[in-house]
C-alpha cells in the first residue's frame, strides 16, 4: 500500500500542476513552432451544436501549457534521428526544408476566393483602373522536384486552375506565374532562386517575377525598352550578418544552412530621391524597407520589407521609368520586389491584408479613394486563400 501511495500521490501533483496552469496561463493565439492559428476556447453557441466536444478537445490540445516547447523537443528528436518529416516540414538533401502541400479546393471555397476578386475587380474597372492578379509562385510548388517521392504534389496546380477558370477576364487580367517559371527555367535554375530554409524567393527570384509581371501589363513601354531597362540591373548580396529562414525557425532552427540574402539594384541608381509615407506620414526608407539592416541578424521581412509596414505605404517617385500608378495588395512574396516597384512606377501603393485591422476601410473605399492607374492582386499560389479570407474578413 505504501508502494503504491509513492507511486500515485507524485502523479496527482503532476496532474494538478498541469491543471493549475492550464487555468493560470492565458490563451494563445499562434503558434510560432507549428506555423499556424491555435484554436479558440468554444463560445456558449457551440454548446447546441453537435462539435462542441471536437472543438474543446482541440482547444485544449492548441493550449496546452508547455505545448510549443515539448513540440520543440520531438521536432530535435527527429532531426536527430534523421527523420524525412521534421515537425511540420520535411528536410531533405542539400539542408533544402520544404512545407506541406495543401489540400484541393473544393467548389465552395473556389467560389467563395474568385467571387471576392471578381467583385473588387469590377470596382476598379469602373473607376477606369486596369486590374490584375498575379499568382507569384510559392516555392512548395516550382521545388516539387525536389521532395520525397511518395508526397503527392498536384493540388497547389489544381487550387491554381480551379480558381483562374472562375475569375472574370473582362475585369481582371491573370498573370500565370508558376507553369512560366517552371518551363522558363531549369530545375537548378529555379533552386538558385529560392531560400533553402525560408518559404520564400529570394531577390533572384523577386527580380525573374516582377519582370514577368511587368512584362504582361500595358505601360506603354516596348518590349525593347524593357529588356534595356533590365539590363541596367545588377546582384548584390549581403554577407555580413546570419539570415534566419522562416521554415528553420519553425523548427528550432536545426538546420544549419548559411544563406544570404541578394538584391537586384539599378546599376547607376537615381532613385535615392524617392518618399516614402506611411498611413499618409512621410517615414525615412530604413523604416520601412531593410527595417533590420543595422541588426546582427535578420529574417526575410527584415531584409526585405515587412507586412507590418505596408498598412498603407506609399512610394512617390519621380524618377520611376512609367508615369504610371499602381496598387498592390500583397502578401510577404511581394516584399523582395518593393524596391523594384519604386523604380518602375511613379507612385506604388502597398496593402497588407493582414495588417490594416486600424484602418477603418473596406477593399472597395481603399480602390475606390485611390489613385492608381493600376491594381494589382499579388498572392502566392500556395497561401492565397488565406489572403483572399482575410480581406473577405475585413469587408469586401
Amino acid at each position: 500500500m505504501k508502494k503504491n501511495r509513492y507511486i500515485i500521490i507524485p502523479f496527482l501533483i503532476i496532474i494538478f500542476t498541469f491543471f493549475v496552469f492550464n487555468i493560470a496561463f492565458p490563451d494563445k493565439e499562434y503558434s510560432t513552432v507549428e506555423n499556424r492559428t491555435l484554436s479558440k476556447r468554444p463560445s456558449l453557441e457551440n454548446v447546441e451544436g453537435k462539435k462542441f466536444s471536437k472543438e474543446y478537445e482541440d482547444y485544449y490540445n492548441d493550449q496546452f501549457v508547455f505545448r510549443d516547447f515539448l513540440i520543440g523537443v520531438n521536432t530535435v528528436t527527429d532531426y536527430i534521428l534523421n527523420k524525412t518529416e521534421v515537425g511540420n516540414y520535411y528536410v531533405v538533401d542539400d539542408n533544402w526544408i520544404l512545407g506541406k502541400f495543401p489540400n484541393v479546393f473544393n467548389e465552395k471555397r473556389l467560389n467563395r476566393y474568385s467571387n471576392a476578386i471578381n467583385k473588387l475587380a469590377k470596382v476598379g474597372k469602373i473607376e477606369g483602373k486596369d486590374v490584375y492578379f498575379a499568382m507569384t509562385p510559392h516555392k512548395t510548388n516550382v521545388l516539387k522536384h525536389i521532395y520525397p517521392k511518395y508526397v503527392e504534389t498536384s493540388s497547389i496546380d489544381k487550387n491554381i486552375k480551379g480558381f483562374e477558370d472562375k475569375l472574370n477576364k473582362e475585369v481582371v487580367n491573370y498573370i500565370e506565374m508558376d507553369d512560366y517559371m517552371m518551363n522558363k527555367f531549369s530545375k537548378k535554375e529555379l533552386e538558385s532562386m529560392y531560400f533553402k530554409t525560408d518559404h520564400h524567393w529570394n531577390g533572384k527570384g523577386a527580380f525573374e517575377g516582377f519582370k514577368r509581371i511587368i512584362e504582361e501589363m500595358d505601360l506603354d513601354v516596348s518590349s525593347e525598352n524593357l529588356k534595356n531597362i533590365f539590363d541596367k540591373y545588377k546582384e548584390i548580396t549581403v554577407d555580413s550578418k546570419k539570415f534566419k529562414g522562416s521554415y528553420n525557425k519553425n523548427i528550432c532552427m536545426v538546420v544549419r544552412e548559411k544563406e544570404y540574402p541578394d538584391y537586384f539594384t539599378i546599376k547607376e541608381n537615381k532613385n535615392n530621391n524617392a518618399e516614402y509615407f506611411l498611413n499618409g506620414e512621410k517615414v525615412k526608407e530604413e523604416d520601412v524597407i531593410a527595417t533590420s539592416r543595422h541588426e546582427k541578424e535578420w529574417d526575410y521581412g527584415g531584409a526585405y520589407s515587412r507586412g507590418a509596414q505596408m498598412n498603407i505605404l506609399k512610394i512617390k517617385n519621380d524618377d520611376a521609368f512609367s508615369n504610371k500608378k499602381i496598387l498592390v495588395i500583397r502578401d510577404s512574396m511581394q516584399g523582395a520586389t518593393t524596391w523594384l516597384f519604386r523604380d518602375f512606377f511613379k507612385e506604388t501603393e502597398l496593402v497588407d491584408p493582414r495588417n490594416i485591422t486600424d484602418i477603418k476601410k473596406s477593399y472597395t473605399e481603399i480602390i475606390k479613394e485611390s489613385d492608381a492607374d493600376i491594381v494589382l492582386f499579388m498572392f502566392n499560389s500556395s497561401g492565397f486563400d488565406s489572403m483572399i479570407n482575410e480581406m473577405i474578413k475585413k469587408g469586401i
